[in-house]
């Protein structure tokens, strides 16, 4: 089975995606991630190269520091097939064909499967996002 195709991607491309991505963190988690098309992203998409399905897309956002990736979605079709590596690939080499440097990658930290996808890429956690735990009923 051949590897997916990854190319830029224009933001309507990426809409019906990034409410899969919304809906599986909602279902999952509670709550999303990341936003799933944040501002001033630069969006890539990977696709089935021989049918041409959508089978995942990601975010990088360009800040004054360098360049934040996420999220970065795969459909259940696109699992174990090397989508998620792929697309973090694509945003890697952008990155330093731009010199810019990418700063961070951001997941849910109850999303083990995510975290050990790229702690298996060469990432480790740098920083803490904490969130208000809606439960506790403290304003």
């Amino acid at each position: 089975m051949e590897g997916p195709a990854v190319r830029r991607a224009r933001i309507e491309e990426v809409r019906p995606l990034a409410s899969e991505y919304l809906a599986e963190q909602e279902r999952h988690f509670g709550r999303p991630t990341s936003p799933p098309l944040p501002q001033g992203g630069v969006f890539w998409v990977a696709e089935d190269a021989a049918t041409g399905e959508l089978l995942g897309y990601a975010a990088g956002t360009l800040r004054p520091e360098g360049c934040t990736i996420g999220p970065i979605f795969t459909r259940d079709v696109g699992r174990r097939r090397g989508t998620g590596g792929a697309l973090l690939s694509a945003i890697e080499e952008w990155a330093a064909d731009t010199r810019v440097p990418v700063i961070e990658v951001a997941v849910n930290a109850e999303n083990e499967g995510g975290v050990a996808f790229l702690r298996a890429a060469g990432y480790r956690p740098g920083r803490v996002l904490m969130v208000r735990d809606e439960a506790s009923g403290r304003a």
